[in-house]
């Protein structure tokens, strides 16, 4: 895998996590609900080492991730096709909210609180539902940093 596009990034500003002055590395992918993909996304991660994942259509067996280690946190929507995962063991994330297209949590970094959202809206339903649940956590924090993965499909 070219890892070379996640180097360098330059982000508006740059967010440290609350025990260190690192910036919070957040990685988005959406796995295709393939097991393999599922599967690779360890040793994805203990490549480029994010604080957070945001995942969505990961593949899931008897109500979990097969494959992710079971020191990560993981949290999901209601319908599993979206999921955020902590492999970072210094982040203490608090749930916001488990819609059924989207799951919200709030992580204090070293300057502000921050919301980061995963959302996903299959093609085969109406888009402004999970758009909805999105509007929803976003307008009861005004004035808050959030960060949003999603895989919004639509047909037109």
């Amino acid at each position: 895998m070219d890892n070379s596009i996640f180097e360098n990034t330059q982000f508006p500003y740059n967010i440290a996590t609350e025990s260190s002055n690192e910036p919070l590395k957040i990685l988005q992918i959406n796995l295709a609900r393939a097991k393999a993909a599922t599967n690779q996304l360890q040793e994805i991660a203990s490549t480029i080492k994010p604080d957070v994942i945001l995942v969505q259509e990961q593949y899931i067996n008897n109500n979990r991730i097969p494959g992710i280690p079971q020191t990560w946190k993981t949290f999901s929507s209601s319908n599993q096709k979206a999921a955020i995962l902590i492999p970072s063991p210094k982040l203490k994330p608090v749930l916001l909210a488990t819609k059924v297209n989207m799951v919200a949590l709030k992580i204090q970094t070293s300057s502000f609180p921050i919301t980061i959202i995963s959302a996903y809206s299959s093609p085969a339903q109406d888009v402004h539902t999970t758009l909805q649940e999105i509007q929803e956590i976003i307008s009861s924090l005004p004035e808050e940093k959030i960060i949003i993965g999603a895989d919004l499909n639509q047909w037109t």
